[in-house]
């Protein structure tokens, strides 16, 4: 079972404060608001690009998917709001691809349903974008990105890039 909860949505509005940046977010299930509280140590990527990019960058109407740490204390306010780890930003809805869960180097896994098959070609860096080794992937949190997988099961990839998301 993965480590993060899951939030999607269309960004609504983009508001700066003095220590972070508050994006609005409607979820398009069922129009409920949710709040994401972003920092400096927040990871934002394009979801088809595996690019990083700036709060600047972002803007209405982005499809945002956002992954925040289970154990990650929240505020009991409404609209509910979040501090997440990793956000994933696109102009369309274009979310394939992606995974976030421990990896487990002993069966190569991510959270027991995506096994990787980690190539010289697959970028691996930590937070703050610096290559690690693939060794240090073992019992942390990561964030895969990939272009296509079996039809297995598991599903296997190829990954494109990799980011370690805890030390």
């Amino acid at each position: 079972m993965s480590n993060f909860i899951h939030f999607k949505g269309i960004l609504t509005e983009l508001q700066e404060t003095s220590s972070h940046f508050a994006l609005a977010c409607q979820k398009q299930d069922d129009n409920s608001t949710f709040i994401l509280n972003l920092t400096k140590e927040t990871l934002i990527f394009n979801s088809t690009s595996y690019e990083p990019l700036l709060v600047s960058e972002l803007k209405r109407g982005f499809f945002i998917h956002a992954y925040v740490h289970e154990l990650q204390p929240a505020m009991m306010i409404f609209p509910p709001q979040f501090s997440p780890t990793l956000v994933l930003v696109n102009e369309k809805d274009l979310f394939y691809g992606n995974k976030v869960g421990t990896y487990n180097a002993e069966t190569s896994l991510v959270e027991s349903d995506l096994r990787l098959n980690i190539s010289q070609n697959t970028k691996i860096i930590d937070a703050v974008g610096e290559s690690i080794a693939t060794e240090k992937l073992d019992g942390h949190d990561i964030a895969v990105f990939f272009k296509m997988s079996t039809r297995s099961i598991p599903p296997q990839t190829t990954p494109q890039k990799i980011i370690l998301l805890d030390d």
